[in-house]
């Protein structure tokens, strides 16, 4: 082999393999939207015997027969419980051509769990936020268990709200920040279960960077702990600062213990006076703040007008979590409480 073989070698090694793996990758999502259109055809044709039936006991019985006949031709992947999730399938999303836009951006797995969700609202959310952050199968099981859209700002708004913010960040891939922010935050895996002061809170965040990240969404970039800033001579410091590539935002988070209280208002609003004159870069939207402490104050909140505020978020944060019924009640409560402001 000459030199000029040798030195090539490398770069032609090197473009096969991309050929080969973007083909693989090409192959597998085609794959993918094939069978979960199969899919839905299964279901749709159960679901069409089974109502022109019209029996009681007749679906279950099918669906047994079905599921040994296919799964002796076919192998497991079509047993009872899968057949349950193909009639699933074709029950939440009767028109086939959501189905095609779905399974062109998300696989099987992610659409299987996501179909057993029965708010179209709360489903519309995980399906928009799966795609935008590209979550793994995984991740959207977390998310979805962690009551995530209980959480997030956005479902404690009107439905139109809710339906048309999801449909701008289906459309036009724009995040708001209602979509992006979360109350209460859950901050178990700090360790900080005693009493501890706001540096070690910050200190444990710092330590647990990432899962404060994964905590916070994946958008989050960290730039800086303990921000400096110089006003009138005097030093004063961000506890956290951020970045929101969605948002295209600085994010300054401000840590507390115990209860919100108002004056804490006005000093995040100087800093992100500050940061807007100072940092904000051209073509990036106006700062964010985010007050986070042990417990929220409503009537404070209120009068200060923070619940509807664009540039100032206040949430809670647990480094305890309850049982998992009792935080539910918590967040329905919160819901129906924002609801009922939203008629009036």
């Amino acid at each position: 082999m000459n030199e000029l073989d040798t030195n090539d070698a490398p770069k032609l090694l090197n473009s096969i393999i991309g050929l080969i793996d973007q083909t693989r990758h090409v192959v597998a999502k085609t794959v993918n939207q094939e069978l979960t259109l199969l899919y839905w055809n299964i279901g749709k044709t159960i679901n069409d015997d089974i109502l022109k039936n019209d029996r009681a006991d007749y679906g279950k019985k099918l669906v047994r027969n079905l599921s040994n006949e296919l799964s002796n031709r076919y192998g497991s992947g079509f047993n009872k419980r899968n057949l349950h999730s193909f009639i699933k399938l074709n029950t939440i999303f009767q028109d086939i051509t959501i189905v095609h836009t779905l399974c062109a951006q998300l696989s099987w797995s992610h659409i299987r769990n996501i179909i057993y969700i029965e708010n179209q609202i709360k489903r519309e959310f995980y399906i928009q936020m799966a795609i935008h952050e590209r979550w793994s199968v995984r991740t959207l099981q977390e998310r979805i268990d962690s009551m995530l859209f209980e959480r997030t700002a956005i479902s404690k708004k009107p439905e139109h709200t809710i339906l048309n913010e999801l449909k701008t960040l289906a459309s036009e891939k724009k995040i708001s920040p209602d979509l992006a922010f979360r109350d209460p935050y859950f901050l178990d895996f700090l360790g900080l279960h005693d009493s501890y002061s706001e540096k070690d809170l910050e200190s444990s965040i710092l330590a647990q960077l990432q899962y404060f990240i994964t905590e916070m969404g994946s958008e989050f970039a960290f730039l800086a702990r303990q921000k400096r800033i110089i006003i009138d001579n005097e030093d004063f410091y961000i506890d956290l600062l951020f970045y929101h590539r969605g948002l295209k935002s600085l994010v300054a988070i401000d840590l507390k213990l115990g209860k919100f209280k108002a004056n804490y208002k006005g000093q995040m609003e100087l800093y992100l006076r500050w940061l807007e004159k100072n940092e904000q870069k051209e073509g990036e939207n106006k700062p964010i703040g985010l007050i986070l402490c042990s417990e929220k104050s409503p009537e404070q909140i209120n009068y200060l007008m923070l619940d509807n505020d664009a540039q100032i978020k206040v949430a809670e944060y647990l480094t305890l979590l309850p049982e998992k019924k009792l935080l539910l009640e918590k967040l329905e409560k919160a819901i129906a409480i924002a609801e009922n402001i939203n008629r009036k």
